[in-house]
């Protein structure tokens, strides 16, 4: 499966899911009962992933002590490839500052309008995820598109079951429809964007119960003749 993400397919439908989920992370700010404090979460996210990113084009061998690589790990238990992948991206130096403003701008969002634990479970369980999986298909590289991915989908998945927003909801299924197609085309973003959503709904379960009993508890009214 394709891991990369510079297929023409897997770049538009990055771009289309940019789009929509910049209607979610407004509706979140706007509606969003908590307080906004200094983004610390973003603001980490952005070093952590952006300091070996950058530095790898400066040192090489920095990229591929970082990367997935099927071999080293499984042959030679390198099992910290995994893990670190989401600190290695392999599309350019070009495409490895544009995920960065991603993972800025996502977390971000998360960070103010979820919280920062929900954001960073679903941010690196996403990518752990996938990297894990990807090690079956002896494909080599990194990055944090899986992450960034699987955060907006999570986060779109989790607002459309919490909030009475239609627009959300339809989101959510142009969403899912788009994680199919990948997959479909071999592509793994799409298997991240449906990790992603499976997250956002387990991650929503918490906040629908006590809705649910709190709609149990309310009295029958009967209409007396």
């Amino acid at each position: 499966m394709d891991t990369s993400g510079t297929a023409p397919w897997s770049i538009a439908a990055d771009l289309v899911l940019l789009a929509l989920f910049g209607f979610v992370a407004v509706q979140l700010l706007r509606t969003a009962r908590r307080p906004r404090p200094r983004p610390w979460l973003a603001i980490a996210a952005v070093i952590v992933v952006g300091a070996p990113s950058l530095l790898q084009y400066a040192i090489p061998g920095l990229g591929r002590a970082l990367e997935r690589d099927p071999t080293a790990t499984l042959a030679h238990a390198e099992w910290w490839r995994p893990v670190t992948a989401l600190l290695a991206q392999d599309g350019g130096l070009v495409a490895a500052a544009f995920n960065l403003v991603i993972v800025g701008a996502v977390v971000l969002v998360g960070e103010w309008s979820w919280g920062r634990a929900r954001t960073l479970v679903a941010f690196l369980a996403t990518s752990l995820v996938l990297n894990l999986i990807a090690l079956t298909w002896t494909s080599r590289g990194g990055g944090s598109s899986f992450a960034s991915d699987g955060l907006m989908v999570a986060l779109t998945a989790h607002t459309a079951l919490t909030r009475p927003v239609a627009p959300v909801r339809v989101i959510g299924a142009v969403q899912l429809v788009i994680a199919v197609v990948l997959v479909a085309l071999n592509d793994a973003h799409g298997l991240a964007m449906l990790v992603g959503a499976a997250l956002g709904v387990l991650l929503a379960l918490p906040d629908i119960a006590p809705r649910r009993g709190d709609l149990d508890a309310s009295p029958i009214r009967k209409d007396t003749p």
